[in-house]
């Protein structure tokens, strides 16, 4: 007879605990911020009072400052143990957010949004690099899946409970922000084991290419390059998406909100059995096919003017971003040399940097000029071209970097 007790101790112990420990921080971080990214346009036009145009330079200032940090970070977490690394950047973060509940100037605002830029691009690929170090390779996938199920459980009640703290006070969601950070720096102090330097655990082939060396970061960079159009779609929708259903639709805070909240609902549900039930296909048809996933969302938001139909939208989006974004990591996590991962994570990361700090601001012109139609479309198109474009590179690299299969 079937057991679930058993079957769930099971599956817990096929993980190893820092797995449970970055859920639990993930849950609480994400549950904390999704109470304030939806609406954080909102509140630097409203609250503190700002133009469209100098609220999205504010909002591309912190990932801008990630970009120039992330050229130093990268090199961190290989230098350092990553502990210790994490606990830092969490703490810069948690100071961030506990000053930004106060803020009531933009220049205040925007130093402290940079702070928290820093701490966020020491701690993803310092993360990611642990992760790599304490996960059997052929576990990768399903393991950030398992973190993103955790993040989707934050993101689909936060924007819910962040309607109301809108409307009642906004500072109060930083406040929580702060908290959560501050909790999740002593779970990670009080549970995460401490891995070897890096350096020392590294195994270099004869044939690998020199780590100071061009092309040793190549893979990377590439990937880097690659990603943009897929950041570029998450920029919009992060930002100017508010903006174009606020233009569209009679109750535009409740349905961005609503359409948050379902998008997180259906992670939480689906996206770790996504990762599971398509292990055994070809990642780049994954990795491509999500592309395709997204061309469709992006054209749905440029046309689509109804609450039901964008919605649904949210079904296409979680399947993209499931079975894609997870292997990409993965995937990044086969080409890293052992000794360079924590520099591989920053390189690949920084697309989000990079379209998070123009394309708020340049899709905002577009939005300002000639509607959120047209922004739409021309992001539409942008992912086509990479669904091609990165099909082609992932085919290239397929003998190079085989995949290792879970089960």
């Amino acid at each position: 007879m079937h057991n679930p007790i058993r079957s769930i101790h099971r599956f817990i112990q096929s993980y190893p605990p820092v797995i449970w420990v970055r859920l639990f921080g993930e849950l609480l971080t994400s549950l904390s911020s999704a109470m304030i990214a939806p609406f954080l346009v909102l509140y630097l036009s409203e609250k503190i009072g700002s133009s469209i145009s100098m609220t999205m330079i504010v909002i591309g200032l912190q990932p801008l400052s990630e970009i120039v940090i992330t050229i130093v970070a990268g090199g961190i977490t290989d230098r350092f143990r990553r502990k210790p690394v994490m606990v830092i950047a969490l703490s810069l973060q948690a100071v961030a957010m506990l000053g930004m509940a106060w803020a009531d100037s933009m220049l205040a605002f925007a130093l402290l949004y940079l702070l928290n830029g820093a701490g966020r691009s020491l701690f993803i690929p310092v993360s990611r690099a642990h992760l790599a170090d304490t996960i059997a390779s052929a576990q990768m996938a399903s393991a950030f899946a398992l973190l993103n199920t955790a993040h989707s459980i934050g993101a689909a009640i936060g924007p819910l409970v962040g309607v109301i703290i809108y409307q009642f006070d906004p500072a109060l969601a930083f406040l929580f922000t702060a908290i959560s950070l501050f909790l999740y720096t002593i779970a990670v102090l009080w549970q995460i084991p401490n891995t070897e330097l890096p350096q020392h655990t590294a195994t270099v082939a004869a044939d690998q290419p020199a780590t100071g060396s061009f092309q040793a970061y190549r893979p990377a960079l590439a990937i880097m390059m690659l990603s943009l159009p897929v950041s570029l779609f998450y920029a919009q929708t992060e930002t100017n998406l508010q903006l174009h259903l606020k233009n569209t639709l009679p109750n535009y805070l409740q349905t961005l909100a609503l359409l948050i909240s379902v998008k997180g609902i259906l992670l939480l549900c689906f996206e770790f059995l996504l990762v599971k039930w398509t292990q055994h296909l070809n990642p780049r048809l994954l990795i491509a096919g999500s592309y395709l996933c997204f061309f469709v969302v992006a054209l749905g938001y440029g046309f689509l003017d109804s609450a039901p139909a964008l919605i649904a939208l949210q079904v296409l989006l979680v399947i993209g971003e499931s079975i894609g974004i997870t292997q990409l990591l993965a995937f990044v996590t086969r080409i890293s040399p052992v000794s360079m991962r924590g520099r591989y994570f920053a390189i690949t990361g920084t697309h989000w940097d990079i379209s998070r700090s123009l394309g708020p601001y340049l899709g905002s012109l577009v939005l300002l000029h000639f509607g959120g139609t047209m922004l739409f479309t021309i992001v539409a198109a942008i992912l086509l071209v990479g669904a091609w474009t990165i099909n082609a590179y992932l085919r290239s690299k397929e003998k190079a970097f085989p995949l290792e299969q879970e089960g």
